[in-house]
C-alpha cells in the first residue's frame, strides 16, 4: 500500500523528528496550495491512501493538542445556487467531527456573512487545507482520512507553543493506524 501523509507546514510535523519522512509531503498554507500540491502528489506518486494531518482551531472547546479524526469537511465558499459545487464531503461515516475549511484565521468576534456563520456554527474545528485535499482525493478516487490536532481556540499566537503536543500525539495515532493495516 502506498501512503502519503499530507501536511501544510514543516512546523506541524518537523522533518528532523518525523519518523515517517518517506511518506510525508508538505503543501504550504491554504486551499489553493493544498489542492495544487495534492494533485501533483497523486500524479507523481500515485498513493492508495492519503492521510492529511495538521493543525486546526477549535470551535467547540476541544482540548488543545487533541487529535481528532474528521468525519465531514465543509468548504467556506458561497455560490448562491450558481453551480453544483460540492460544499460538504463525507470522509468517515463513523466520526461526527465536522471540519470547516477557510483561507484565513477564523476569529469568533468578527462579522461574517449569515451563510458563513450558519455553516461554521455546525462545525467542531476549522482549518485552511482539509477541504481541498479531500476534494482532490475524492475526484481522483484516492482513499483519504483527515486527522487534525487542536492548536488554538481562535488565538493564533498560541499555535507554535501548542505544535509539539499535536505532532507527538499524531505520531502515536499514525503508528496505531499502520499496525491495523498489517
Amino acid at each position: 500500500m502506498d501512503i502519503a501523509i499530507i501536511v501544510a507546514l514543516q512546523e506541524e510535523f518537523p522533518v528532523k523528528i518525523n519518523p515517517f519522512p518517506e511518506y510525508t509531503f508538505y503543501t504550504g498554507i491554504g486551499k489553493v496550495n493544498a489542492a495544487s500540491k495534492m494533485a501533483q502528489i497523486i500524479i507523481t506518486h500515485q498513493p492508495d491512501v492519503v492521510i492529511n494531518f495538521g493543525s486546526c482551531g477549535t470551535l467547540k472547546n476541544h482540548e488543545i493538542g487533541q487529535v481528532l479524526k474528521v468525519g465531514k469537511v465543509i468548504n467556506d465558499y458561497e455560490t448562491y445556487g450558481l453551480g453544483d459545487e460540492v460544499r460538504e464531503i463525507e470522509i468517515d461515516p463513523y466520526s461526527d467531527i465536522k471540519l470547516f475549511t477557510t483561507d484565513h484565521f477564523y476569529k469568533p468576534f468578527e462579522n461574517y456573512s449569515t451563510w458563513y456563520n450558519r455553516n461554521i456554527n455546525k462545525c467542531d474545528v476549522v482549518d485552511m487545507e482539509g477541504y481541498s485535499i479531500a476534494k482532490v482525493c475524492k475526484d481522483e478516487n484516492v482513499f483519504v482520512s483527515l486527522y487534525k490536532w487542536v492548536s488554538d481556540d481562535g488565538e493564533s499566537h498560541k499555535w507554535e507553543e501548542n505544535a509539539k503536543v499535536g505532532y507527538d500525539k499524531f505520531k502515536k495515532v499514525f503508528k496505531e493506524w499502520l499496525e491495523q493495516q498489517k
